[in-house]
This record gives C-alpha cells, sequence and structure tokens, in this order.
C-alpha cells in the first residue's frame, strides 16, 4: 500500500492512479508502517483543492481496470443524440440518468402524451442499446408486452453490469482497454 501524495489515501501498489483525486500513483509514497511513526504530520498536509483539480477522463476500479466517467449531463446528452441509435451498448449509468431526465420531464410537464412521445423511441433504442451491454438481443424488449412479469425481467436485466470488454455488439462503454 501506498499513500497518495496529493489527497493522502492508502492505494493500492498495483493501482495507477490514485482512485479519489487522479494522481499518477508513480508519485505516491510508501505507507507508514504501524510500528513507525509517520514523519508527515497531518496538519503540515495540504488538502486538495477541488475547485482547481481538472475534470479527469477516467478513474481506476478496485479491479485496476479504467473506467471511464460518465455524468449525468453527458448521459442526457448522449440520450438525445443517439434518439434512434439501436446498435451498440449503452452503460447503466447512461440508462438510468436517462431515465431519470424522462421521468422529470413527464412530472414538469404533466404526463402529457407529446412530451411521453418525444421520449418514447430514445428510451426504447436506450433500452436495446442496455440489453446489448448485457450480452442479450434487442427483441428481448418485447418481454415489455407480458404484464408485470415482463418488466420485472427487463428491470432485474437493466441493473445488471454489462459484460466487460468486447461482445457481439460492439466495445464496452464503460472499460478503456
Amino acid at each position: 500500500m501506498i499513500r497518495c501524495n496529493r489527497c493522502g489515501q492508502m492505494i493500492d501498489d498495483t493501482s495507477t492512479f490514485c482512485p479519489n483525486c487522479g494522481q499518477p500513483v508513480s508519485q505516491g509514497q510508501p505507507a507508514p508502517q504501524p510500528n513507525q511513526q509517520s514523519q508527515n504530520n497531518w496538519q503540515q498536509q495540504t488538502p486538495p483543492n477541488y475547485n482547481q483539480q481538472q475534470k479527469q477522463a477516467y478513474y481506476t476500479a478496485p479491479n485496476g481496470m479504467k473506467v471511464r466517467n460518465l455524468e449525468m449531463l453527458d448521459a442526457c446528452k448522449m440520450f438525445w443524440t443517439k434518439y434512434a441509435v439501436f446498435e451498440g451498448r449503452s452503460r447503466r449509468a447512461e440508462f438510468w440518468w436517462a431515465y431519470l431526465m424522462v421521468f422529470v420531464i413527464n412530472l414538469l410537464l404533466g404526463w402529457t402524451y407529446i412530451a411521453s412521445l418525444a421520449c418514447l423511441i430514445p428510451m426504447i433504442a436506450l433500452s436495446v442499446r442496455r440489453l446489448h451491454d448485457i450480452g442479450k438481443s434487442g427483441w428481448y424488449y418485447l418481454l415489455i408486452l407480458i404484464p408485470i412479469v415482463g418488466a420485472i425481467v427487463l428491470i432485474v436485466w437493466w441493473c445488471q453490469d454489462g459484460k466487460i470488454g468486447r461482445n457481439q455488439y460492439g466495445e464496452d462503454p464503460k472499460y478503456i482497454v
């Protein structure tokens, strides 16, 4: 274990970046042993300045793989730019942020038919891409036609983590290879 020079968090020796602040680990220092006193006093350490921190394109997951960051605005923008794209894969974060956005839009507009119809095609496309991410065919979306049971099965699948690496539907949208 080593300590990050920037934020002071303990990180694994095999990590290349600090999962907390994104600082390269090669600049870290070995962690003090429990029986030794730390040479650095906690009062001398300065906390990271989060206002000046640059947005990182990825972070290191506990499994050591690099994960692409996906914020709410990015997910919502992808939802509208991939309006009718039924090919490829979508992450869980993209799916649930977009689902939340559609829910809020419908809530603010009073569940109008216009808002629901405007979001129908992109929501189906996003659902199909989400099924592709877990290795299922988009035709499984037709399970939604089975009352209650179909919706429950789809929700369980949408909550699953996607398959790591490339599959028959495209590149992994989460991990950087």
